[in-house]
């Protein structure tokens, strides 16, 4: 039976269990059921549990007999990457591909996933973000922007972590420390007029592909009071037939995958809002998309881990 590592961040091996979010928890359950009987074992492991020569993981967590257990010593056949970025990581992550096979690849996950790079390579389909470093530069780059409300947030990262959406008017008021490692900032987009036939109301559409192929799409929409509508913020998932995509959408995905054609396999979503013209534009590219579906998606969620396992065994 193969071997298949899920690469996630910096755990404590003593104090961590398996996965801490029950209903990821149940998910991840269901994937290893489904990857067993295709003979592959999946493991899951922080780099930081990785040997100092990276030849094989000390320890690990997998999932056998209705139960998870602690498994040490293991040499996986791939790795499937799931870390959040930090610099050290990356590095980390191309010396262990000296030794393993890593999905996506790291030069890809790099590129991809910070949202100023990608705004740079599709000028056409962001709207556009500007470097922030201190105050003044928040208040001068405010004044570039139409909208009565602008957009906060990191350069990478996902989740909605430490997005802020805020009032012009508040601008003088926002601290300076959250500014100080710097962060991006963006014109609003209202996304309140939904997406015609599909959604009313504020949302965002993430589509989910495997290389060129749409798996699965979904609408994301915001708990109450909120304007992120991301899972971990609270937000709603609803799956959608990928072929009730708006046909404005089609450019947008012809050029990302022109652009990143050379890097296969390649797992990555497109996360899209529609502005009150029904234009769609891009939010960010995520090259780690989520495991997590309701019971109610049981037909999307069989077809996105069978395609998930189908990539991991043409690449053993």
């Amino acid at each position: 039976m193969k071997k298949i590592i899920i690469l996630s961040g910096n755990r404590k091996w003593k104090t961590s269990i398996a996965i801490k979010d029950k209903k990821y928890r149940v998910c991840y359950e269901y994937l290893h059921s489904i990857a067993r009987k295709n003979d592959i074992e999946i493991f899951h492991a922080s780099y930081k549990w990785c040997s100092s020569d990276k030849t094989f993981f000390k320890y690990t967590w997998t999932y056998k007999n209705k139960k998870w257990q602690r498994a040490r010593g293991i040499k996986p056949d791939l790795i499937y990457d799931k870390t959040n970025f930090k610099a050290g990581v990356h590095y980390f992550k191309k010396e262990l591909e000296k030794n393993f096979k890593i999905i996506n690849d790291p030069e890809f996950t790099l590129l991809a996933d910070n949202k100023f790079y990608t705004s740079l390579i599709f000028p056409d389909f962001f709207k556009r973000y500007y470097k922030i470093f201190n105050k003044k530069d928040l208040l001068e780059i405010s004044k570039k922007f139409k909208s009565k409300k602008i957009v906060l947030k990191p350069a990478r990262g996902s989740g909605g972590d430490e997005i802020k959406i805020i009032s012009k008017n508040n601008l003088s008021r926002f601290p300076s420390h959250y500014i100080k490692n710097g962060l991006i900032a963006q014109e609003f987009i209202d996304s309140s007029q939904g997406i015609t036939n599909i959604i009313k109301g504020v949302h965002d559409l993430r589509l989910v592909f495997i290389n060129e192929k749409i798996i699965y799409a979904y609408i994301r929409t915001p708990k109450r009071g909120s304007l992120l509508s991301n899972i971990a913020q609270g937000g709603k998932m609803t799956t959608i037939d990928p072929e009730k995509i708006p046909a404005n959408v089609k450019p947008i995905i012809n050029k990302i995958q022109d652009i990143f054609q050379s890097y296969t396999p390649r797992i990555f979503t497109i996360d899209l809002i529609f502005d009150k013209k029904q234009k769609p534009w891009i939010v960010e590219l995520n090259t780690m998309p989520g495991i997590f579906f309701y019971p109610s998606q049981k037909k999307w969620m069989d077809k996105f881990y069978l395609e998930l396992i189908k990539i991991f065994k043409e690449n053993l």
